[in-house]
């Protein structure tokens, strides 16, 4: 694995005291895909398939392209990493072509960090764009005020900004990722390139049958670009004519030993594409989701994996040959997905006697056993398209105001939310800081193996879920993790408050949209369709 310099980013710390902890912490956050008996309306998710629409469309792939490019990595030494990012807009390589777009430190994906439970990032934010923008660490388990995970800053053009993010002792091991959030502008930034990866080593790396295993980290992303290779505008993006990558290559080839073991990470960076994963010839032992380790390994044929979502799998090799990872065609409600060789599982050289694969991972904490304090019922709801000036995602039929608060949880409290989507476009629900644990799906039990970050909410169904709000109080965001719904006014905020602090205002009016034109979107008004062309 390339590893590079770790860059200076100096500048001044921010006080920041975390709260001592209120109860033990949560040591494992994933889930069992989405469990069996997932779905009514026709579907199943996770391992089970999704029926595609008619008349899908399968993309040819050649054998296999390029070797597999695996970003460079900037690790922390002695418990700090010390770096810096830079969002330009820049001439940089994507799928073979020359892309124009915005990116961190001039490349796609950006470079990847690697840490350790307990240490610091020091990172200072460079916007060298034309637009505001922000930084989020996705599936942080760290505090969201002051210049940590807090999203509601406004770094302007030209401005430099030092985050500083203290991670706890106890935070889980696993696959994160880094992307800007900066509301209105979030689809854009990312579907241009603005991501990368952050490996966060811990207890699930020391485990018999993983310890030692040969890592590929695999970034799943979509775009589209225009022939003068800038991105596609909005209302003309078309998923059948993505370009759907893995490190920002077209079908690259990466090396198994036949018998051999090897950790596959793979990261759904897309701003709203979602993967219905098959590698040929093989079956998937999967042992995290979301950066949290399962209980016990789970062995997949396929595995759908939803916007934001992180997986982590192991593979061993087949006898000599050339092995596709596909994503197999997937209606995701408002486009249909076609077929599209991924990358190129090539097997071969001298045969090792395959190793032992681990059964028993780590327990975690199930949160059906514990008390709830209280339960709440979160709607997902897409309006008529009556108003072209106007966003139509709302949540509780608000629309995202960071200015009002939405939600006030008590810190130490364990709650169940109930999320509900009576659309007929399936939704990531994903909500910053805090993890939860999936119970049901569409009435039916969930035997969850972890927790996890993100979760996709069916069309005309529900998730139900249970959450402990632990170690941090402050402001965050919930929201569809589709990000043009998120633009468009589907993220709500919530403040979590100690027990002995006075509840701040929320807004009780249920009825009341807040339907307003929002702010502009790069250059233009931004108004969302339910989703791109399909």
């Amino acid at each position: 694995m390339n590893t590079e310099r770790n860059k200076d980013g100096a500048g001044p710390r921010r006080a920041y005291r975390p709260l001592s902890r209120a109860g033990p912490g949560i040591s494992r956050r994933g889930l069992l895909a989405l469990g069996a008996g997932a779905a009514a309306v026709g579907l199943t998710f996770g391992r089970f398939p999704l029926a595609a629409r008619g008349g899908a469309v399968r993309l040819a792939a050649a054998e296999g392209g390029d070797t597999l490019f695996e970003p460079p990595v900037r690790a922390s030494r002695n418990g700090l990493l010390q770096t810096s990012l830079e969002a330009s807009v820049v001439s940089h390589q994507i799928a073979g072509r020359t892309a124009i777009s915005n990116v961190y430190e001039g490349m796609f994906p950006s470079p990847t960090f690697r840490v350790r439970p307990g240490d610091t990032i020091k990172l200072r934010l460079s916007n060298q764009l034309d637009q505001l923008t922000n930084l989020h660490m996705h599936g942080f388990h760290v505090s969201p005020e002051g210049n940590s995970d807090n999203i509601f800053l406004h770094i302007q053009p030209g401005d430099t900004y030092d985050y500083e993010y203290e991670i706890p002792e106890d935070h889980p091991s696993g696959l994160y990722w880094y992307h800007p959030h900066f509301h209105t502008l979030t689809t854009v930034q990312v579907f241009g390139g603005m991501a990368g990866a952050i490996i966060m080593e811990g207890d699930l790396d020391r485990l018999p049958g993983v310890a030692g295993a040969r890592e590929r980290l695999l970034l799943l992303h979509a775009t589209q670009l225009l022939d003068s290779g800038t991105p596609t505008a909005f209302f003309d993006r078309n998923q059948v004519r993505y370009l759907r990558t893995v490190n920002g290559q077209i079908n690259p080839t990466f090396m198994i030993r036949p018998g051999e073991t090897q950790r596959l990470r793979i990261g759904n960076i897309s701003d709203g594409t979602w993967f219905w994963l098959q590698l040929d010839g093989h079956q998937m032992y999967q042992i995290a989701k979301d950066g949290n380790t399962f209980a016990a390994t789970v062995k997949q044929d396929k595995i759908l994996i939803g916007p934001a979502e992180r997986i982590e799998v192991l593979v061993q090799g087949g006898p000599a040959g050339s092995y596709p990872l596909r994503t197999l065609p997937f209606d995701q409600g408002f486009a249909v997905n076609p077929e599209v060789v991924l990358a190129t599982m090539l097997s071969q050289g001298d045969s090792v006697q395959p190793a032992p694969l681990p059964s028993v991972l780590i327990p975690f904490k199930d949160l059906r056993q514990v008390t709830v304090d209280r339960r709440r019922e979160i709607s997902f709801t897409v309006l008529p398209r009556d108003d072209p000036q106007r966003a139509n995602f709302l949540i509780n039929n608000k629309l995202f105001d960071e200015n009002r608060v939405d939600i006030v949880p008590v810190l130490g409290s364990t709650e169940e939310w109930v999320l509900k989507n009576p659309s007929n476009v399936f939704h990531p629900f994903h909500i910053h800081i805090n993890p939860f644990q999936v119970t049901s799906i569409n009435g039916r039990p969930v035997d969850a193996s972890s927790y996890e970050d993100t979760v996709t909410v069916p069309a005309r169904g529900e998730v139900v879920m249970r959450t402990q709000f632990l170690d941090y109080t402050g402001r965050y965001v919930f929201h569809c993790h589709i990000l043009p719904h998120e633009d468009g006014g589907m993220m709500s905020v919530i403040d979590v408050v100690s027990p002995n602090d006075p509840l701040p205002p929320v807004t009780l009016d249920a009825n009341a949209s807040g339907l307003q034109p929002l702010g502009q979107y790069g250059r233009q008004q931004f108004s969302c369709p339910i989703g791109p062309a399909g």
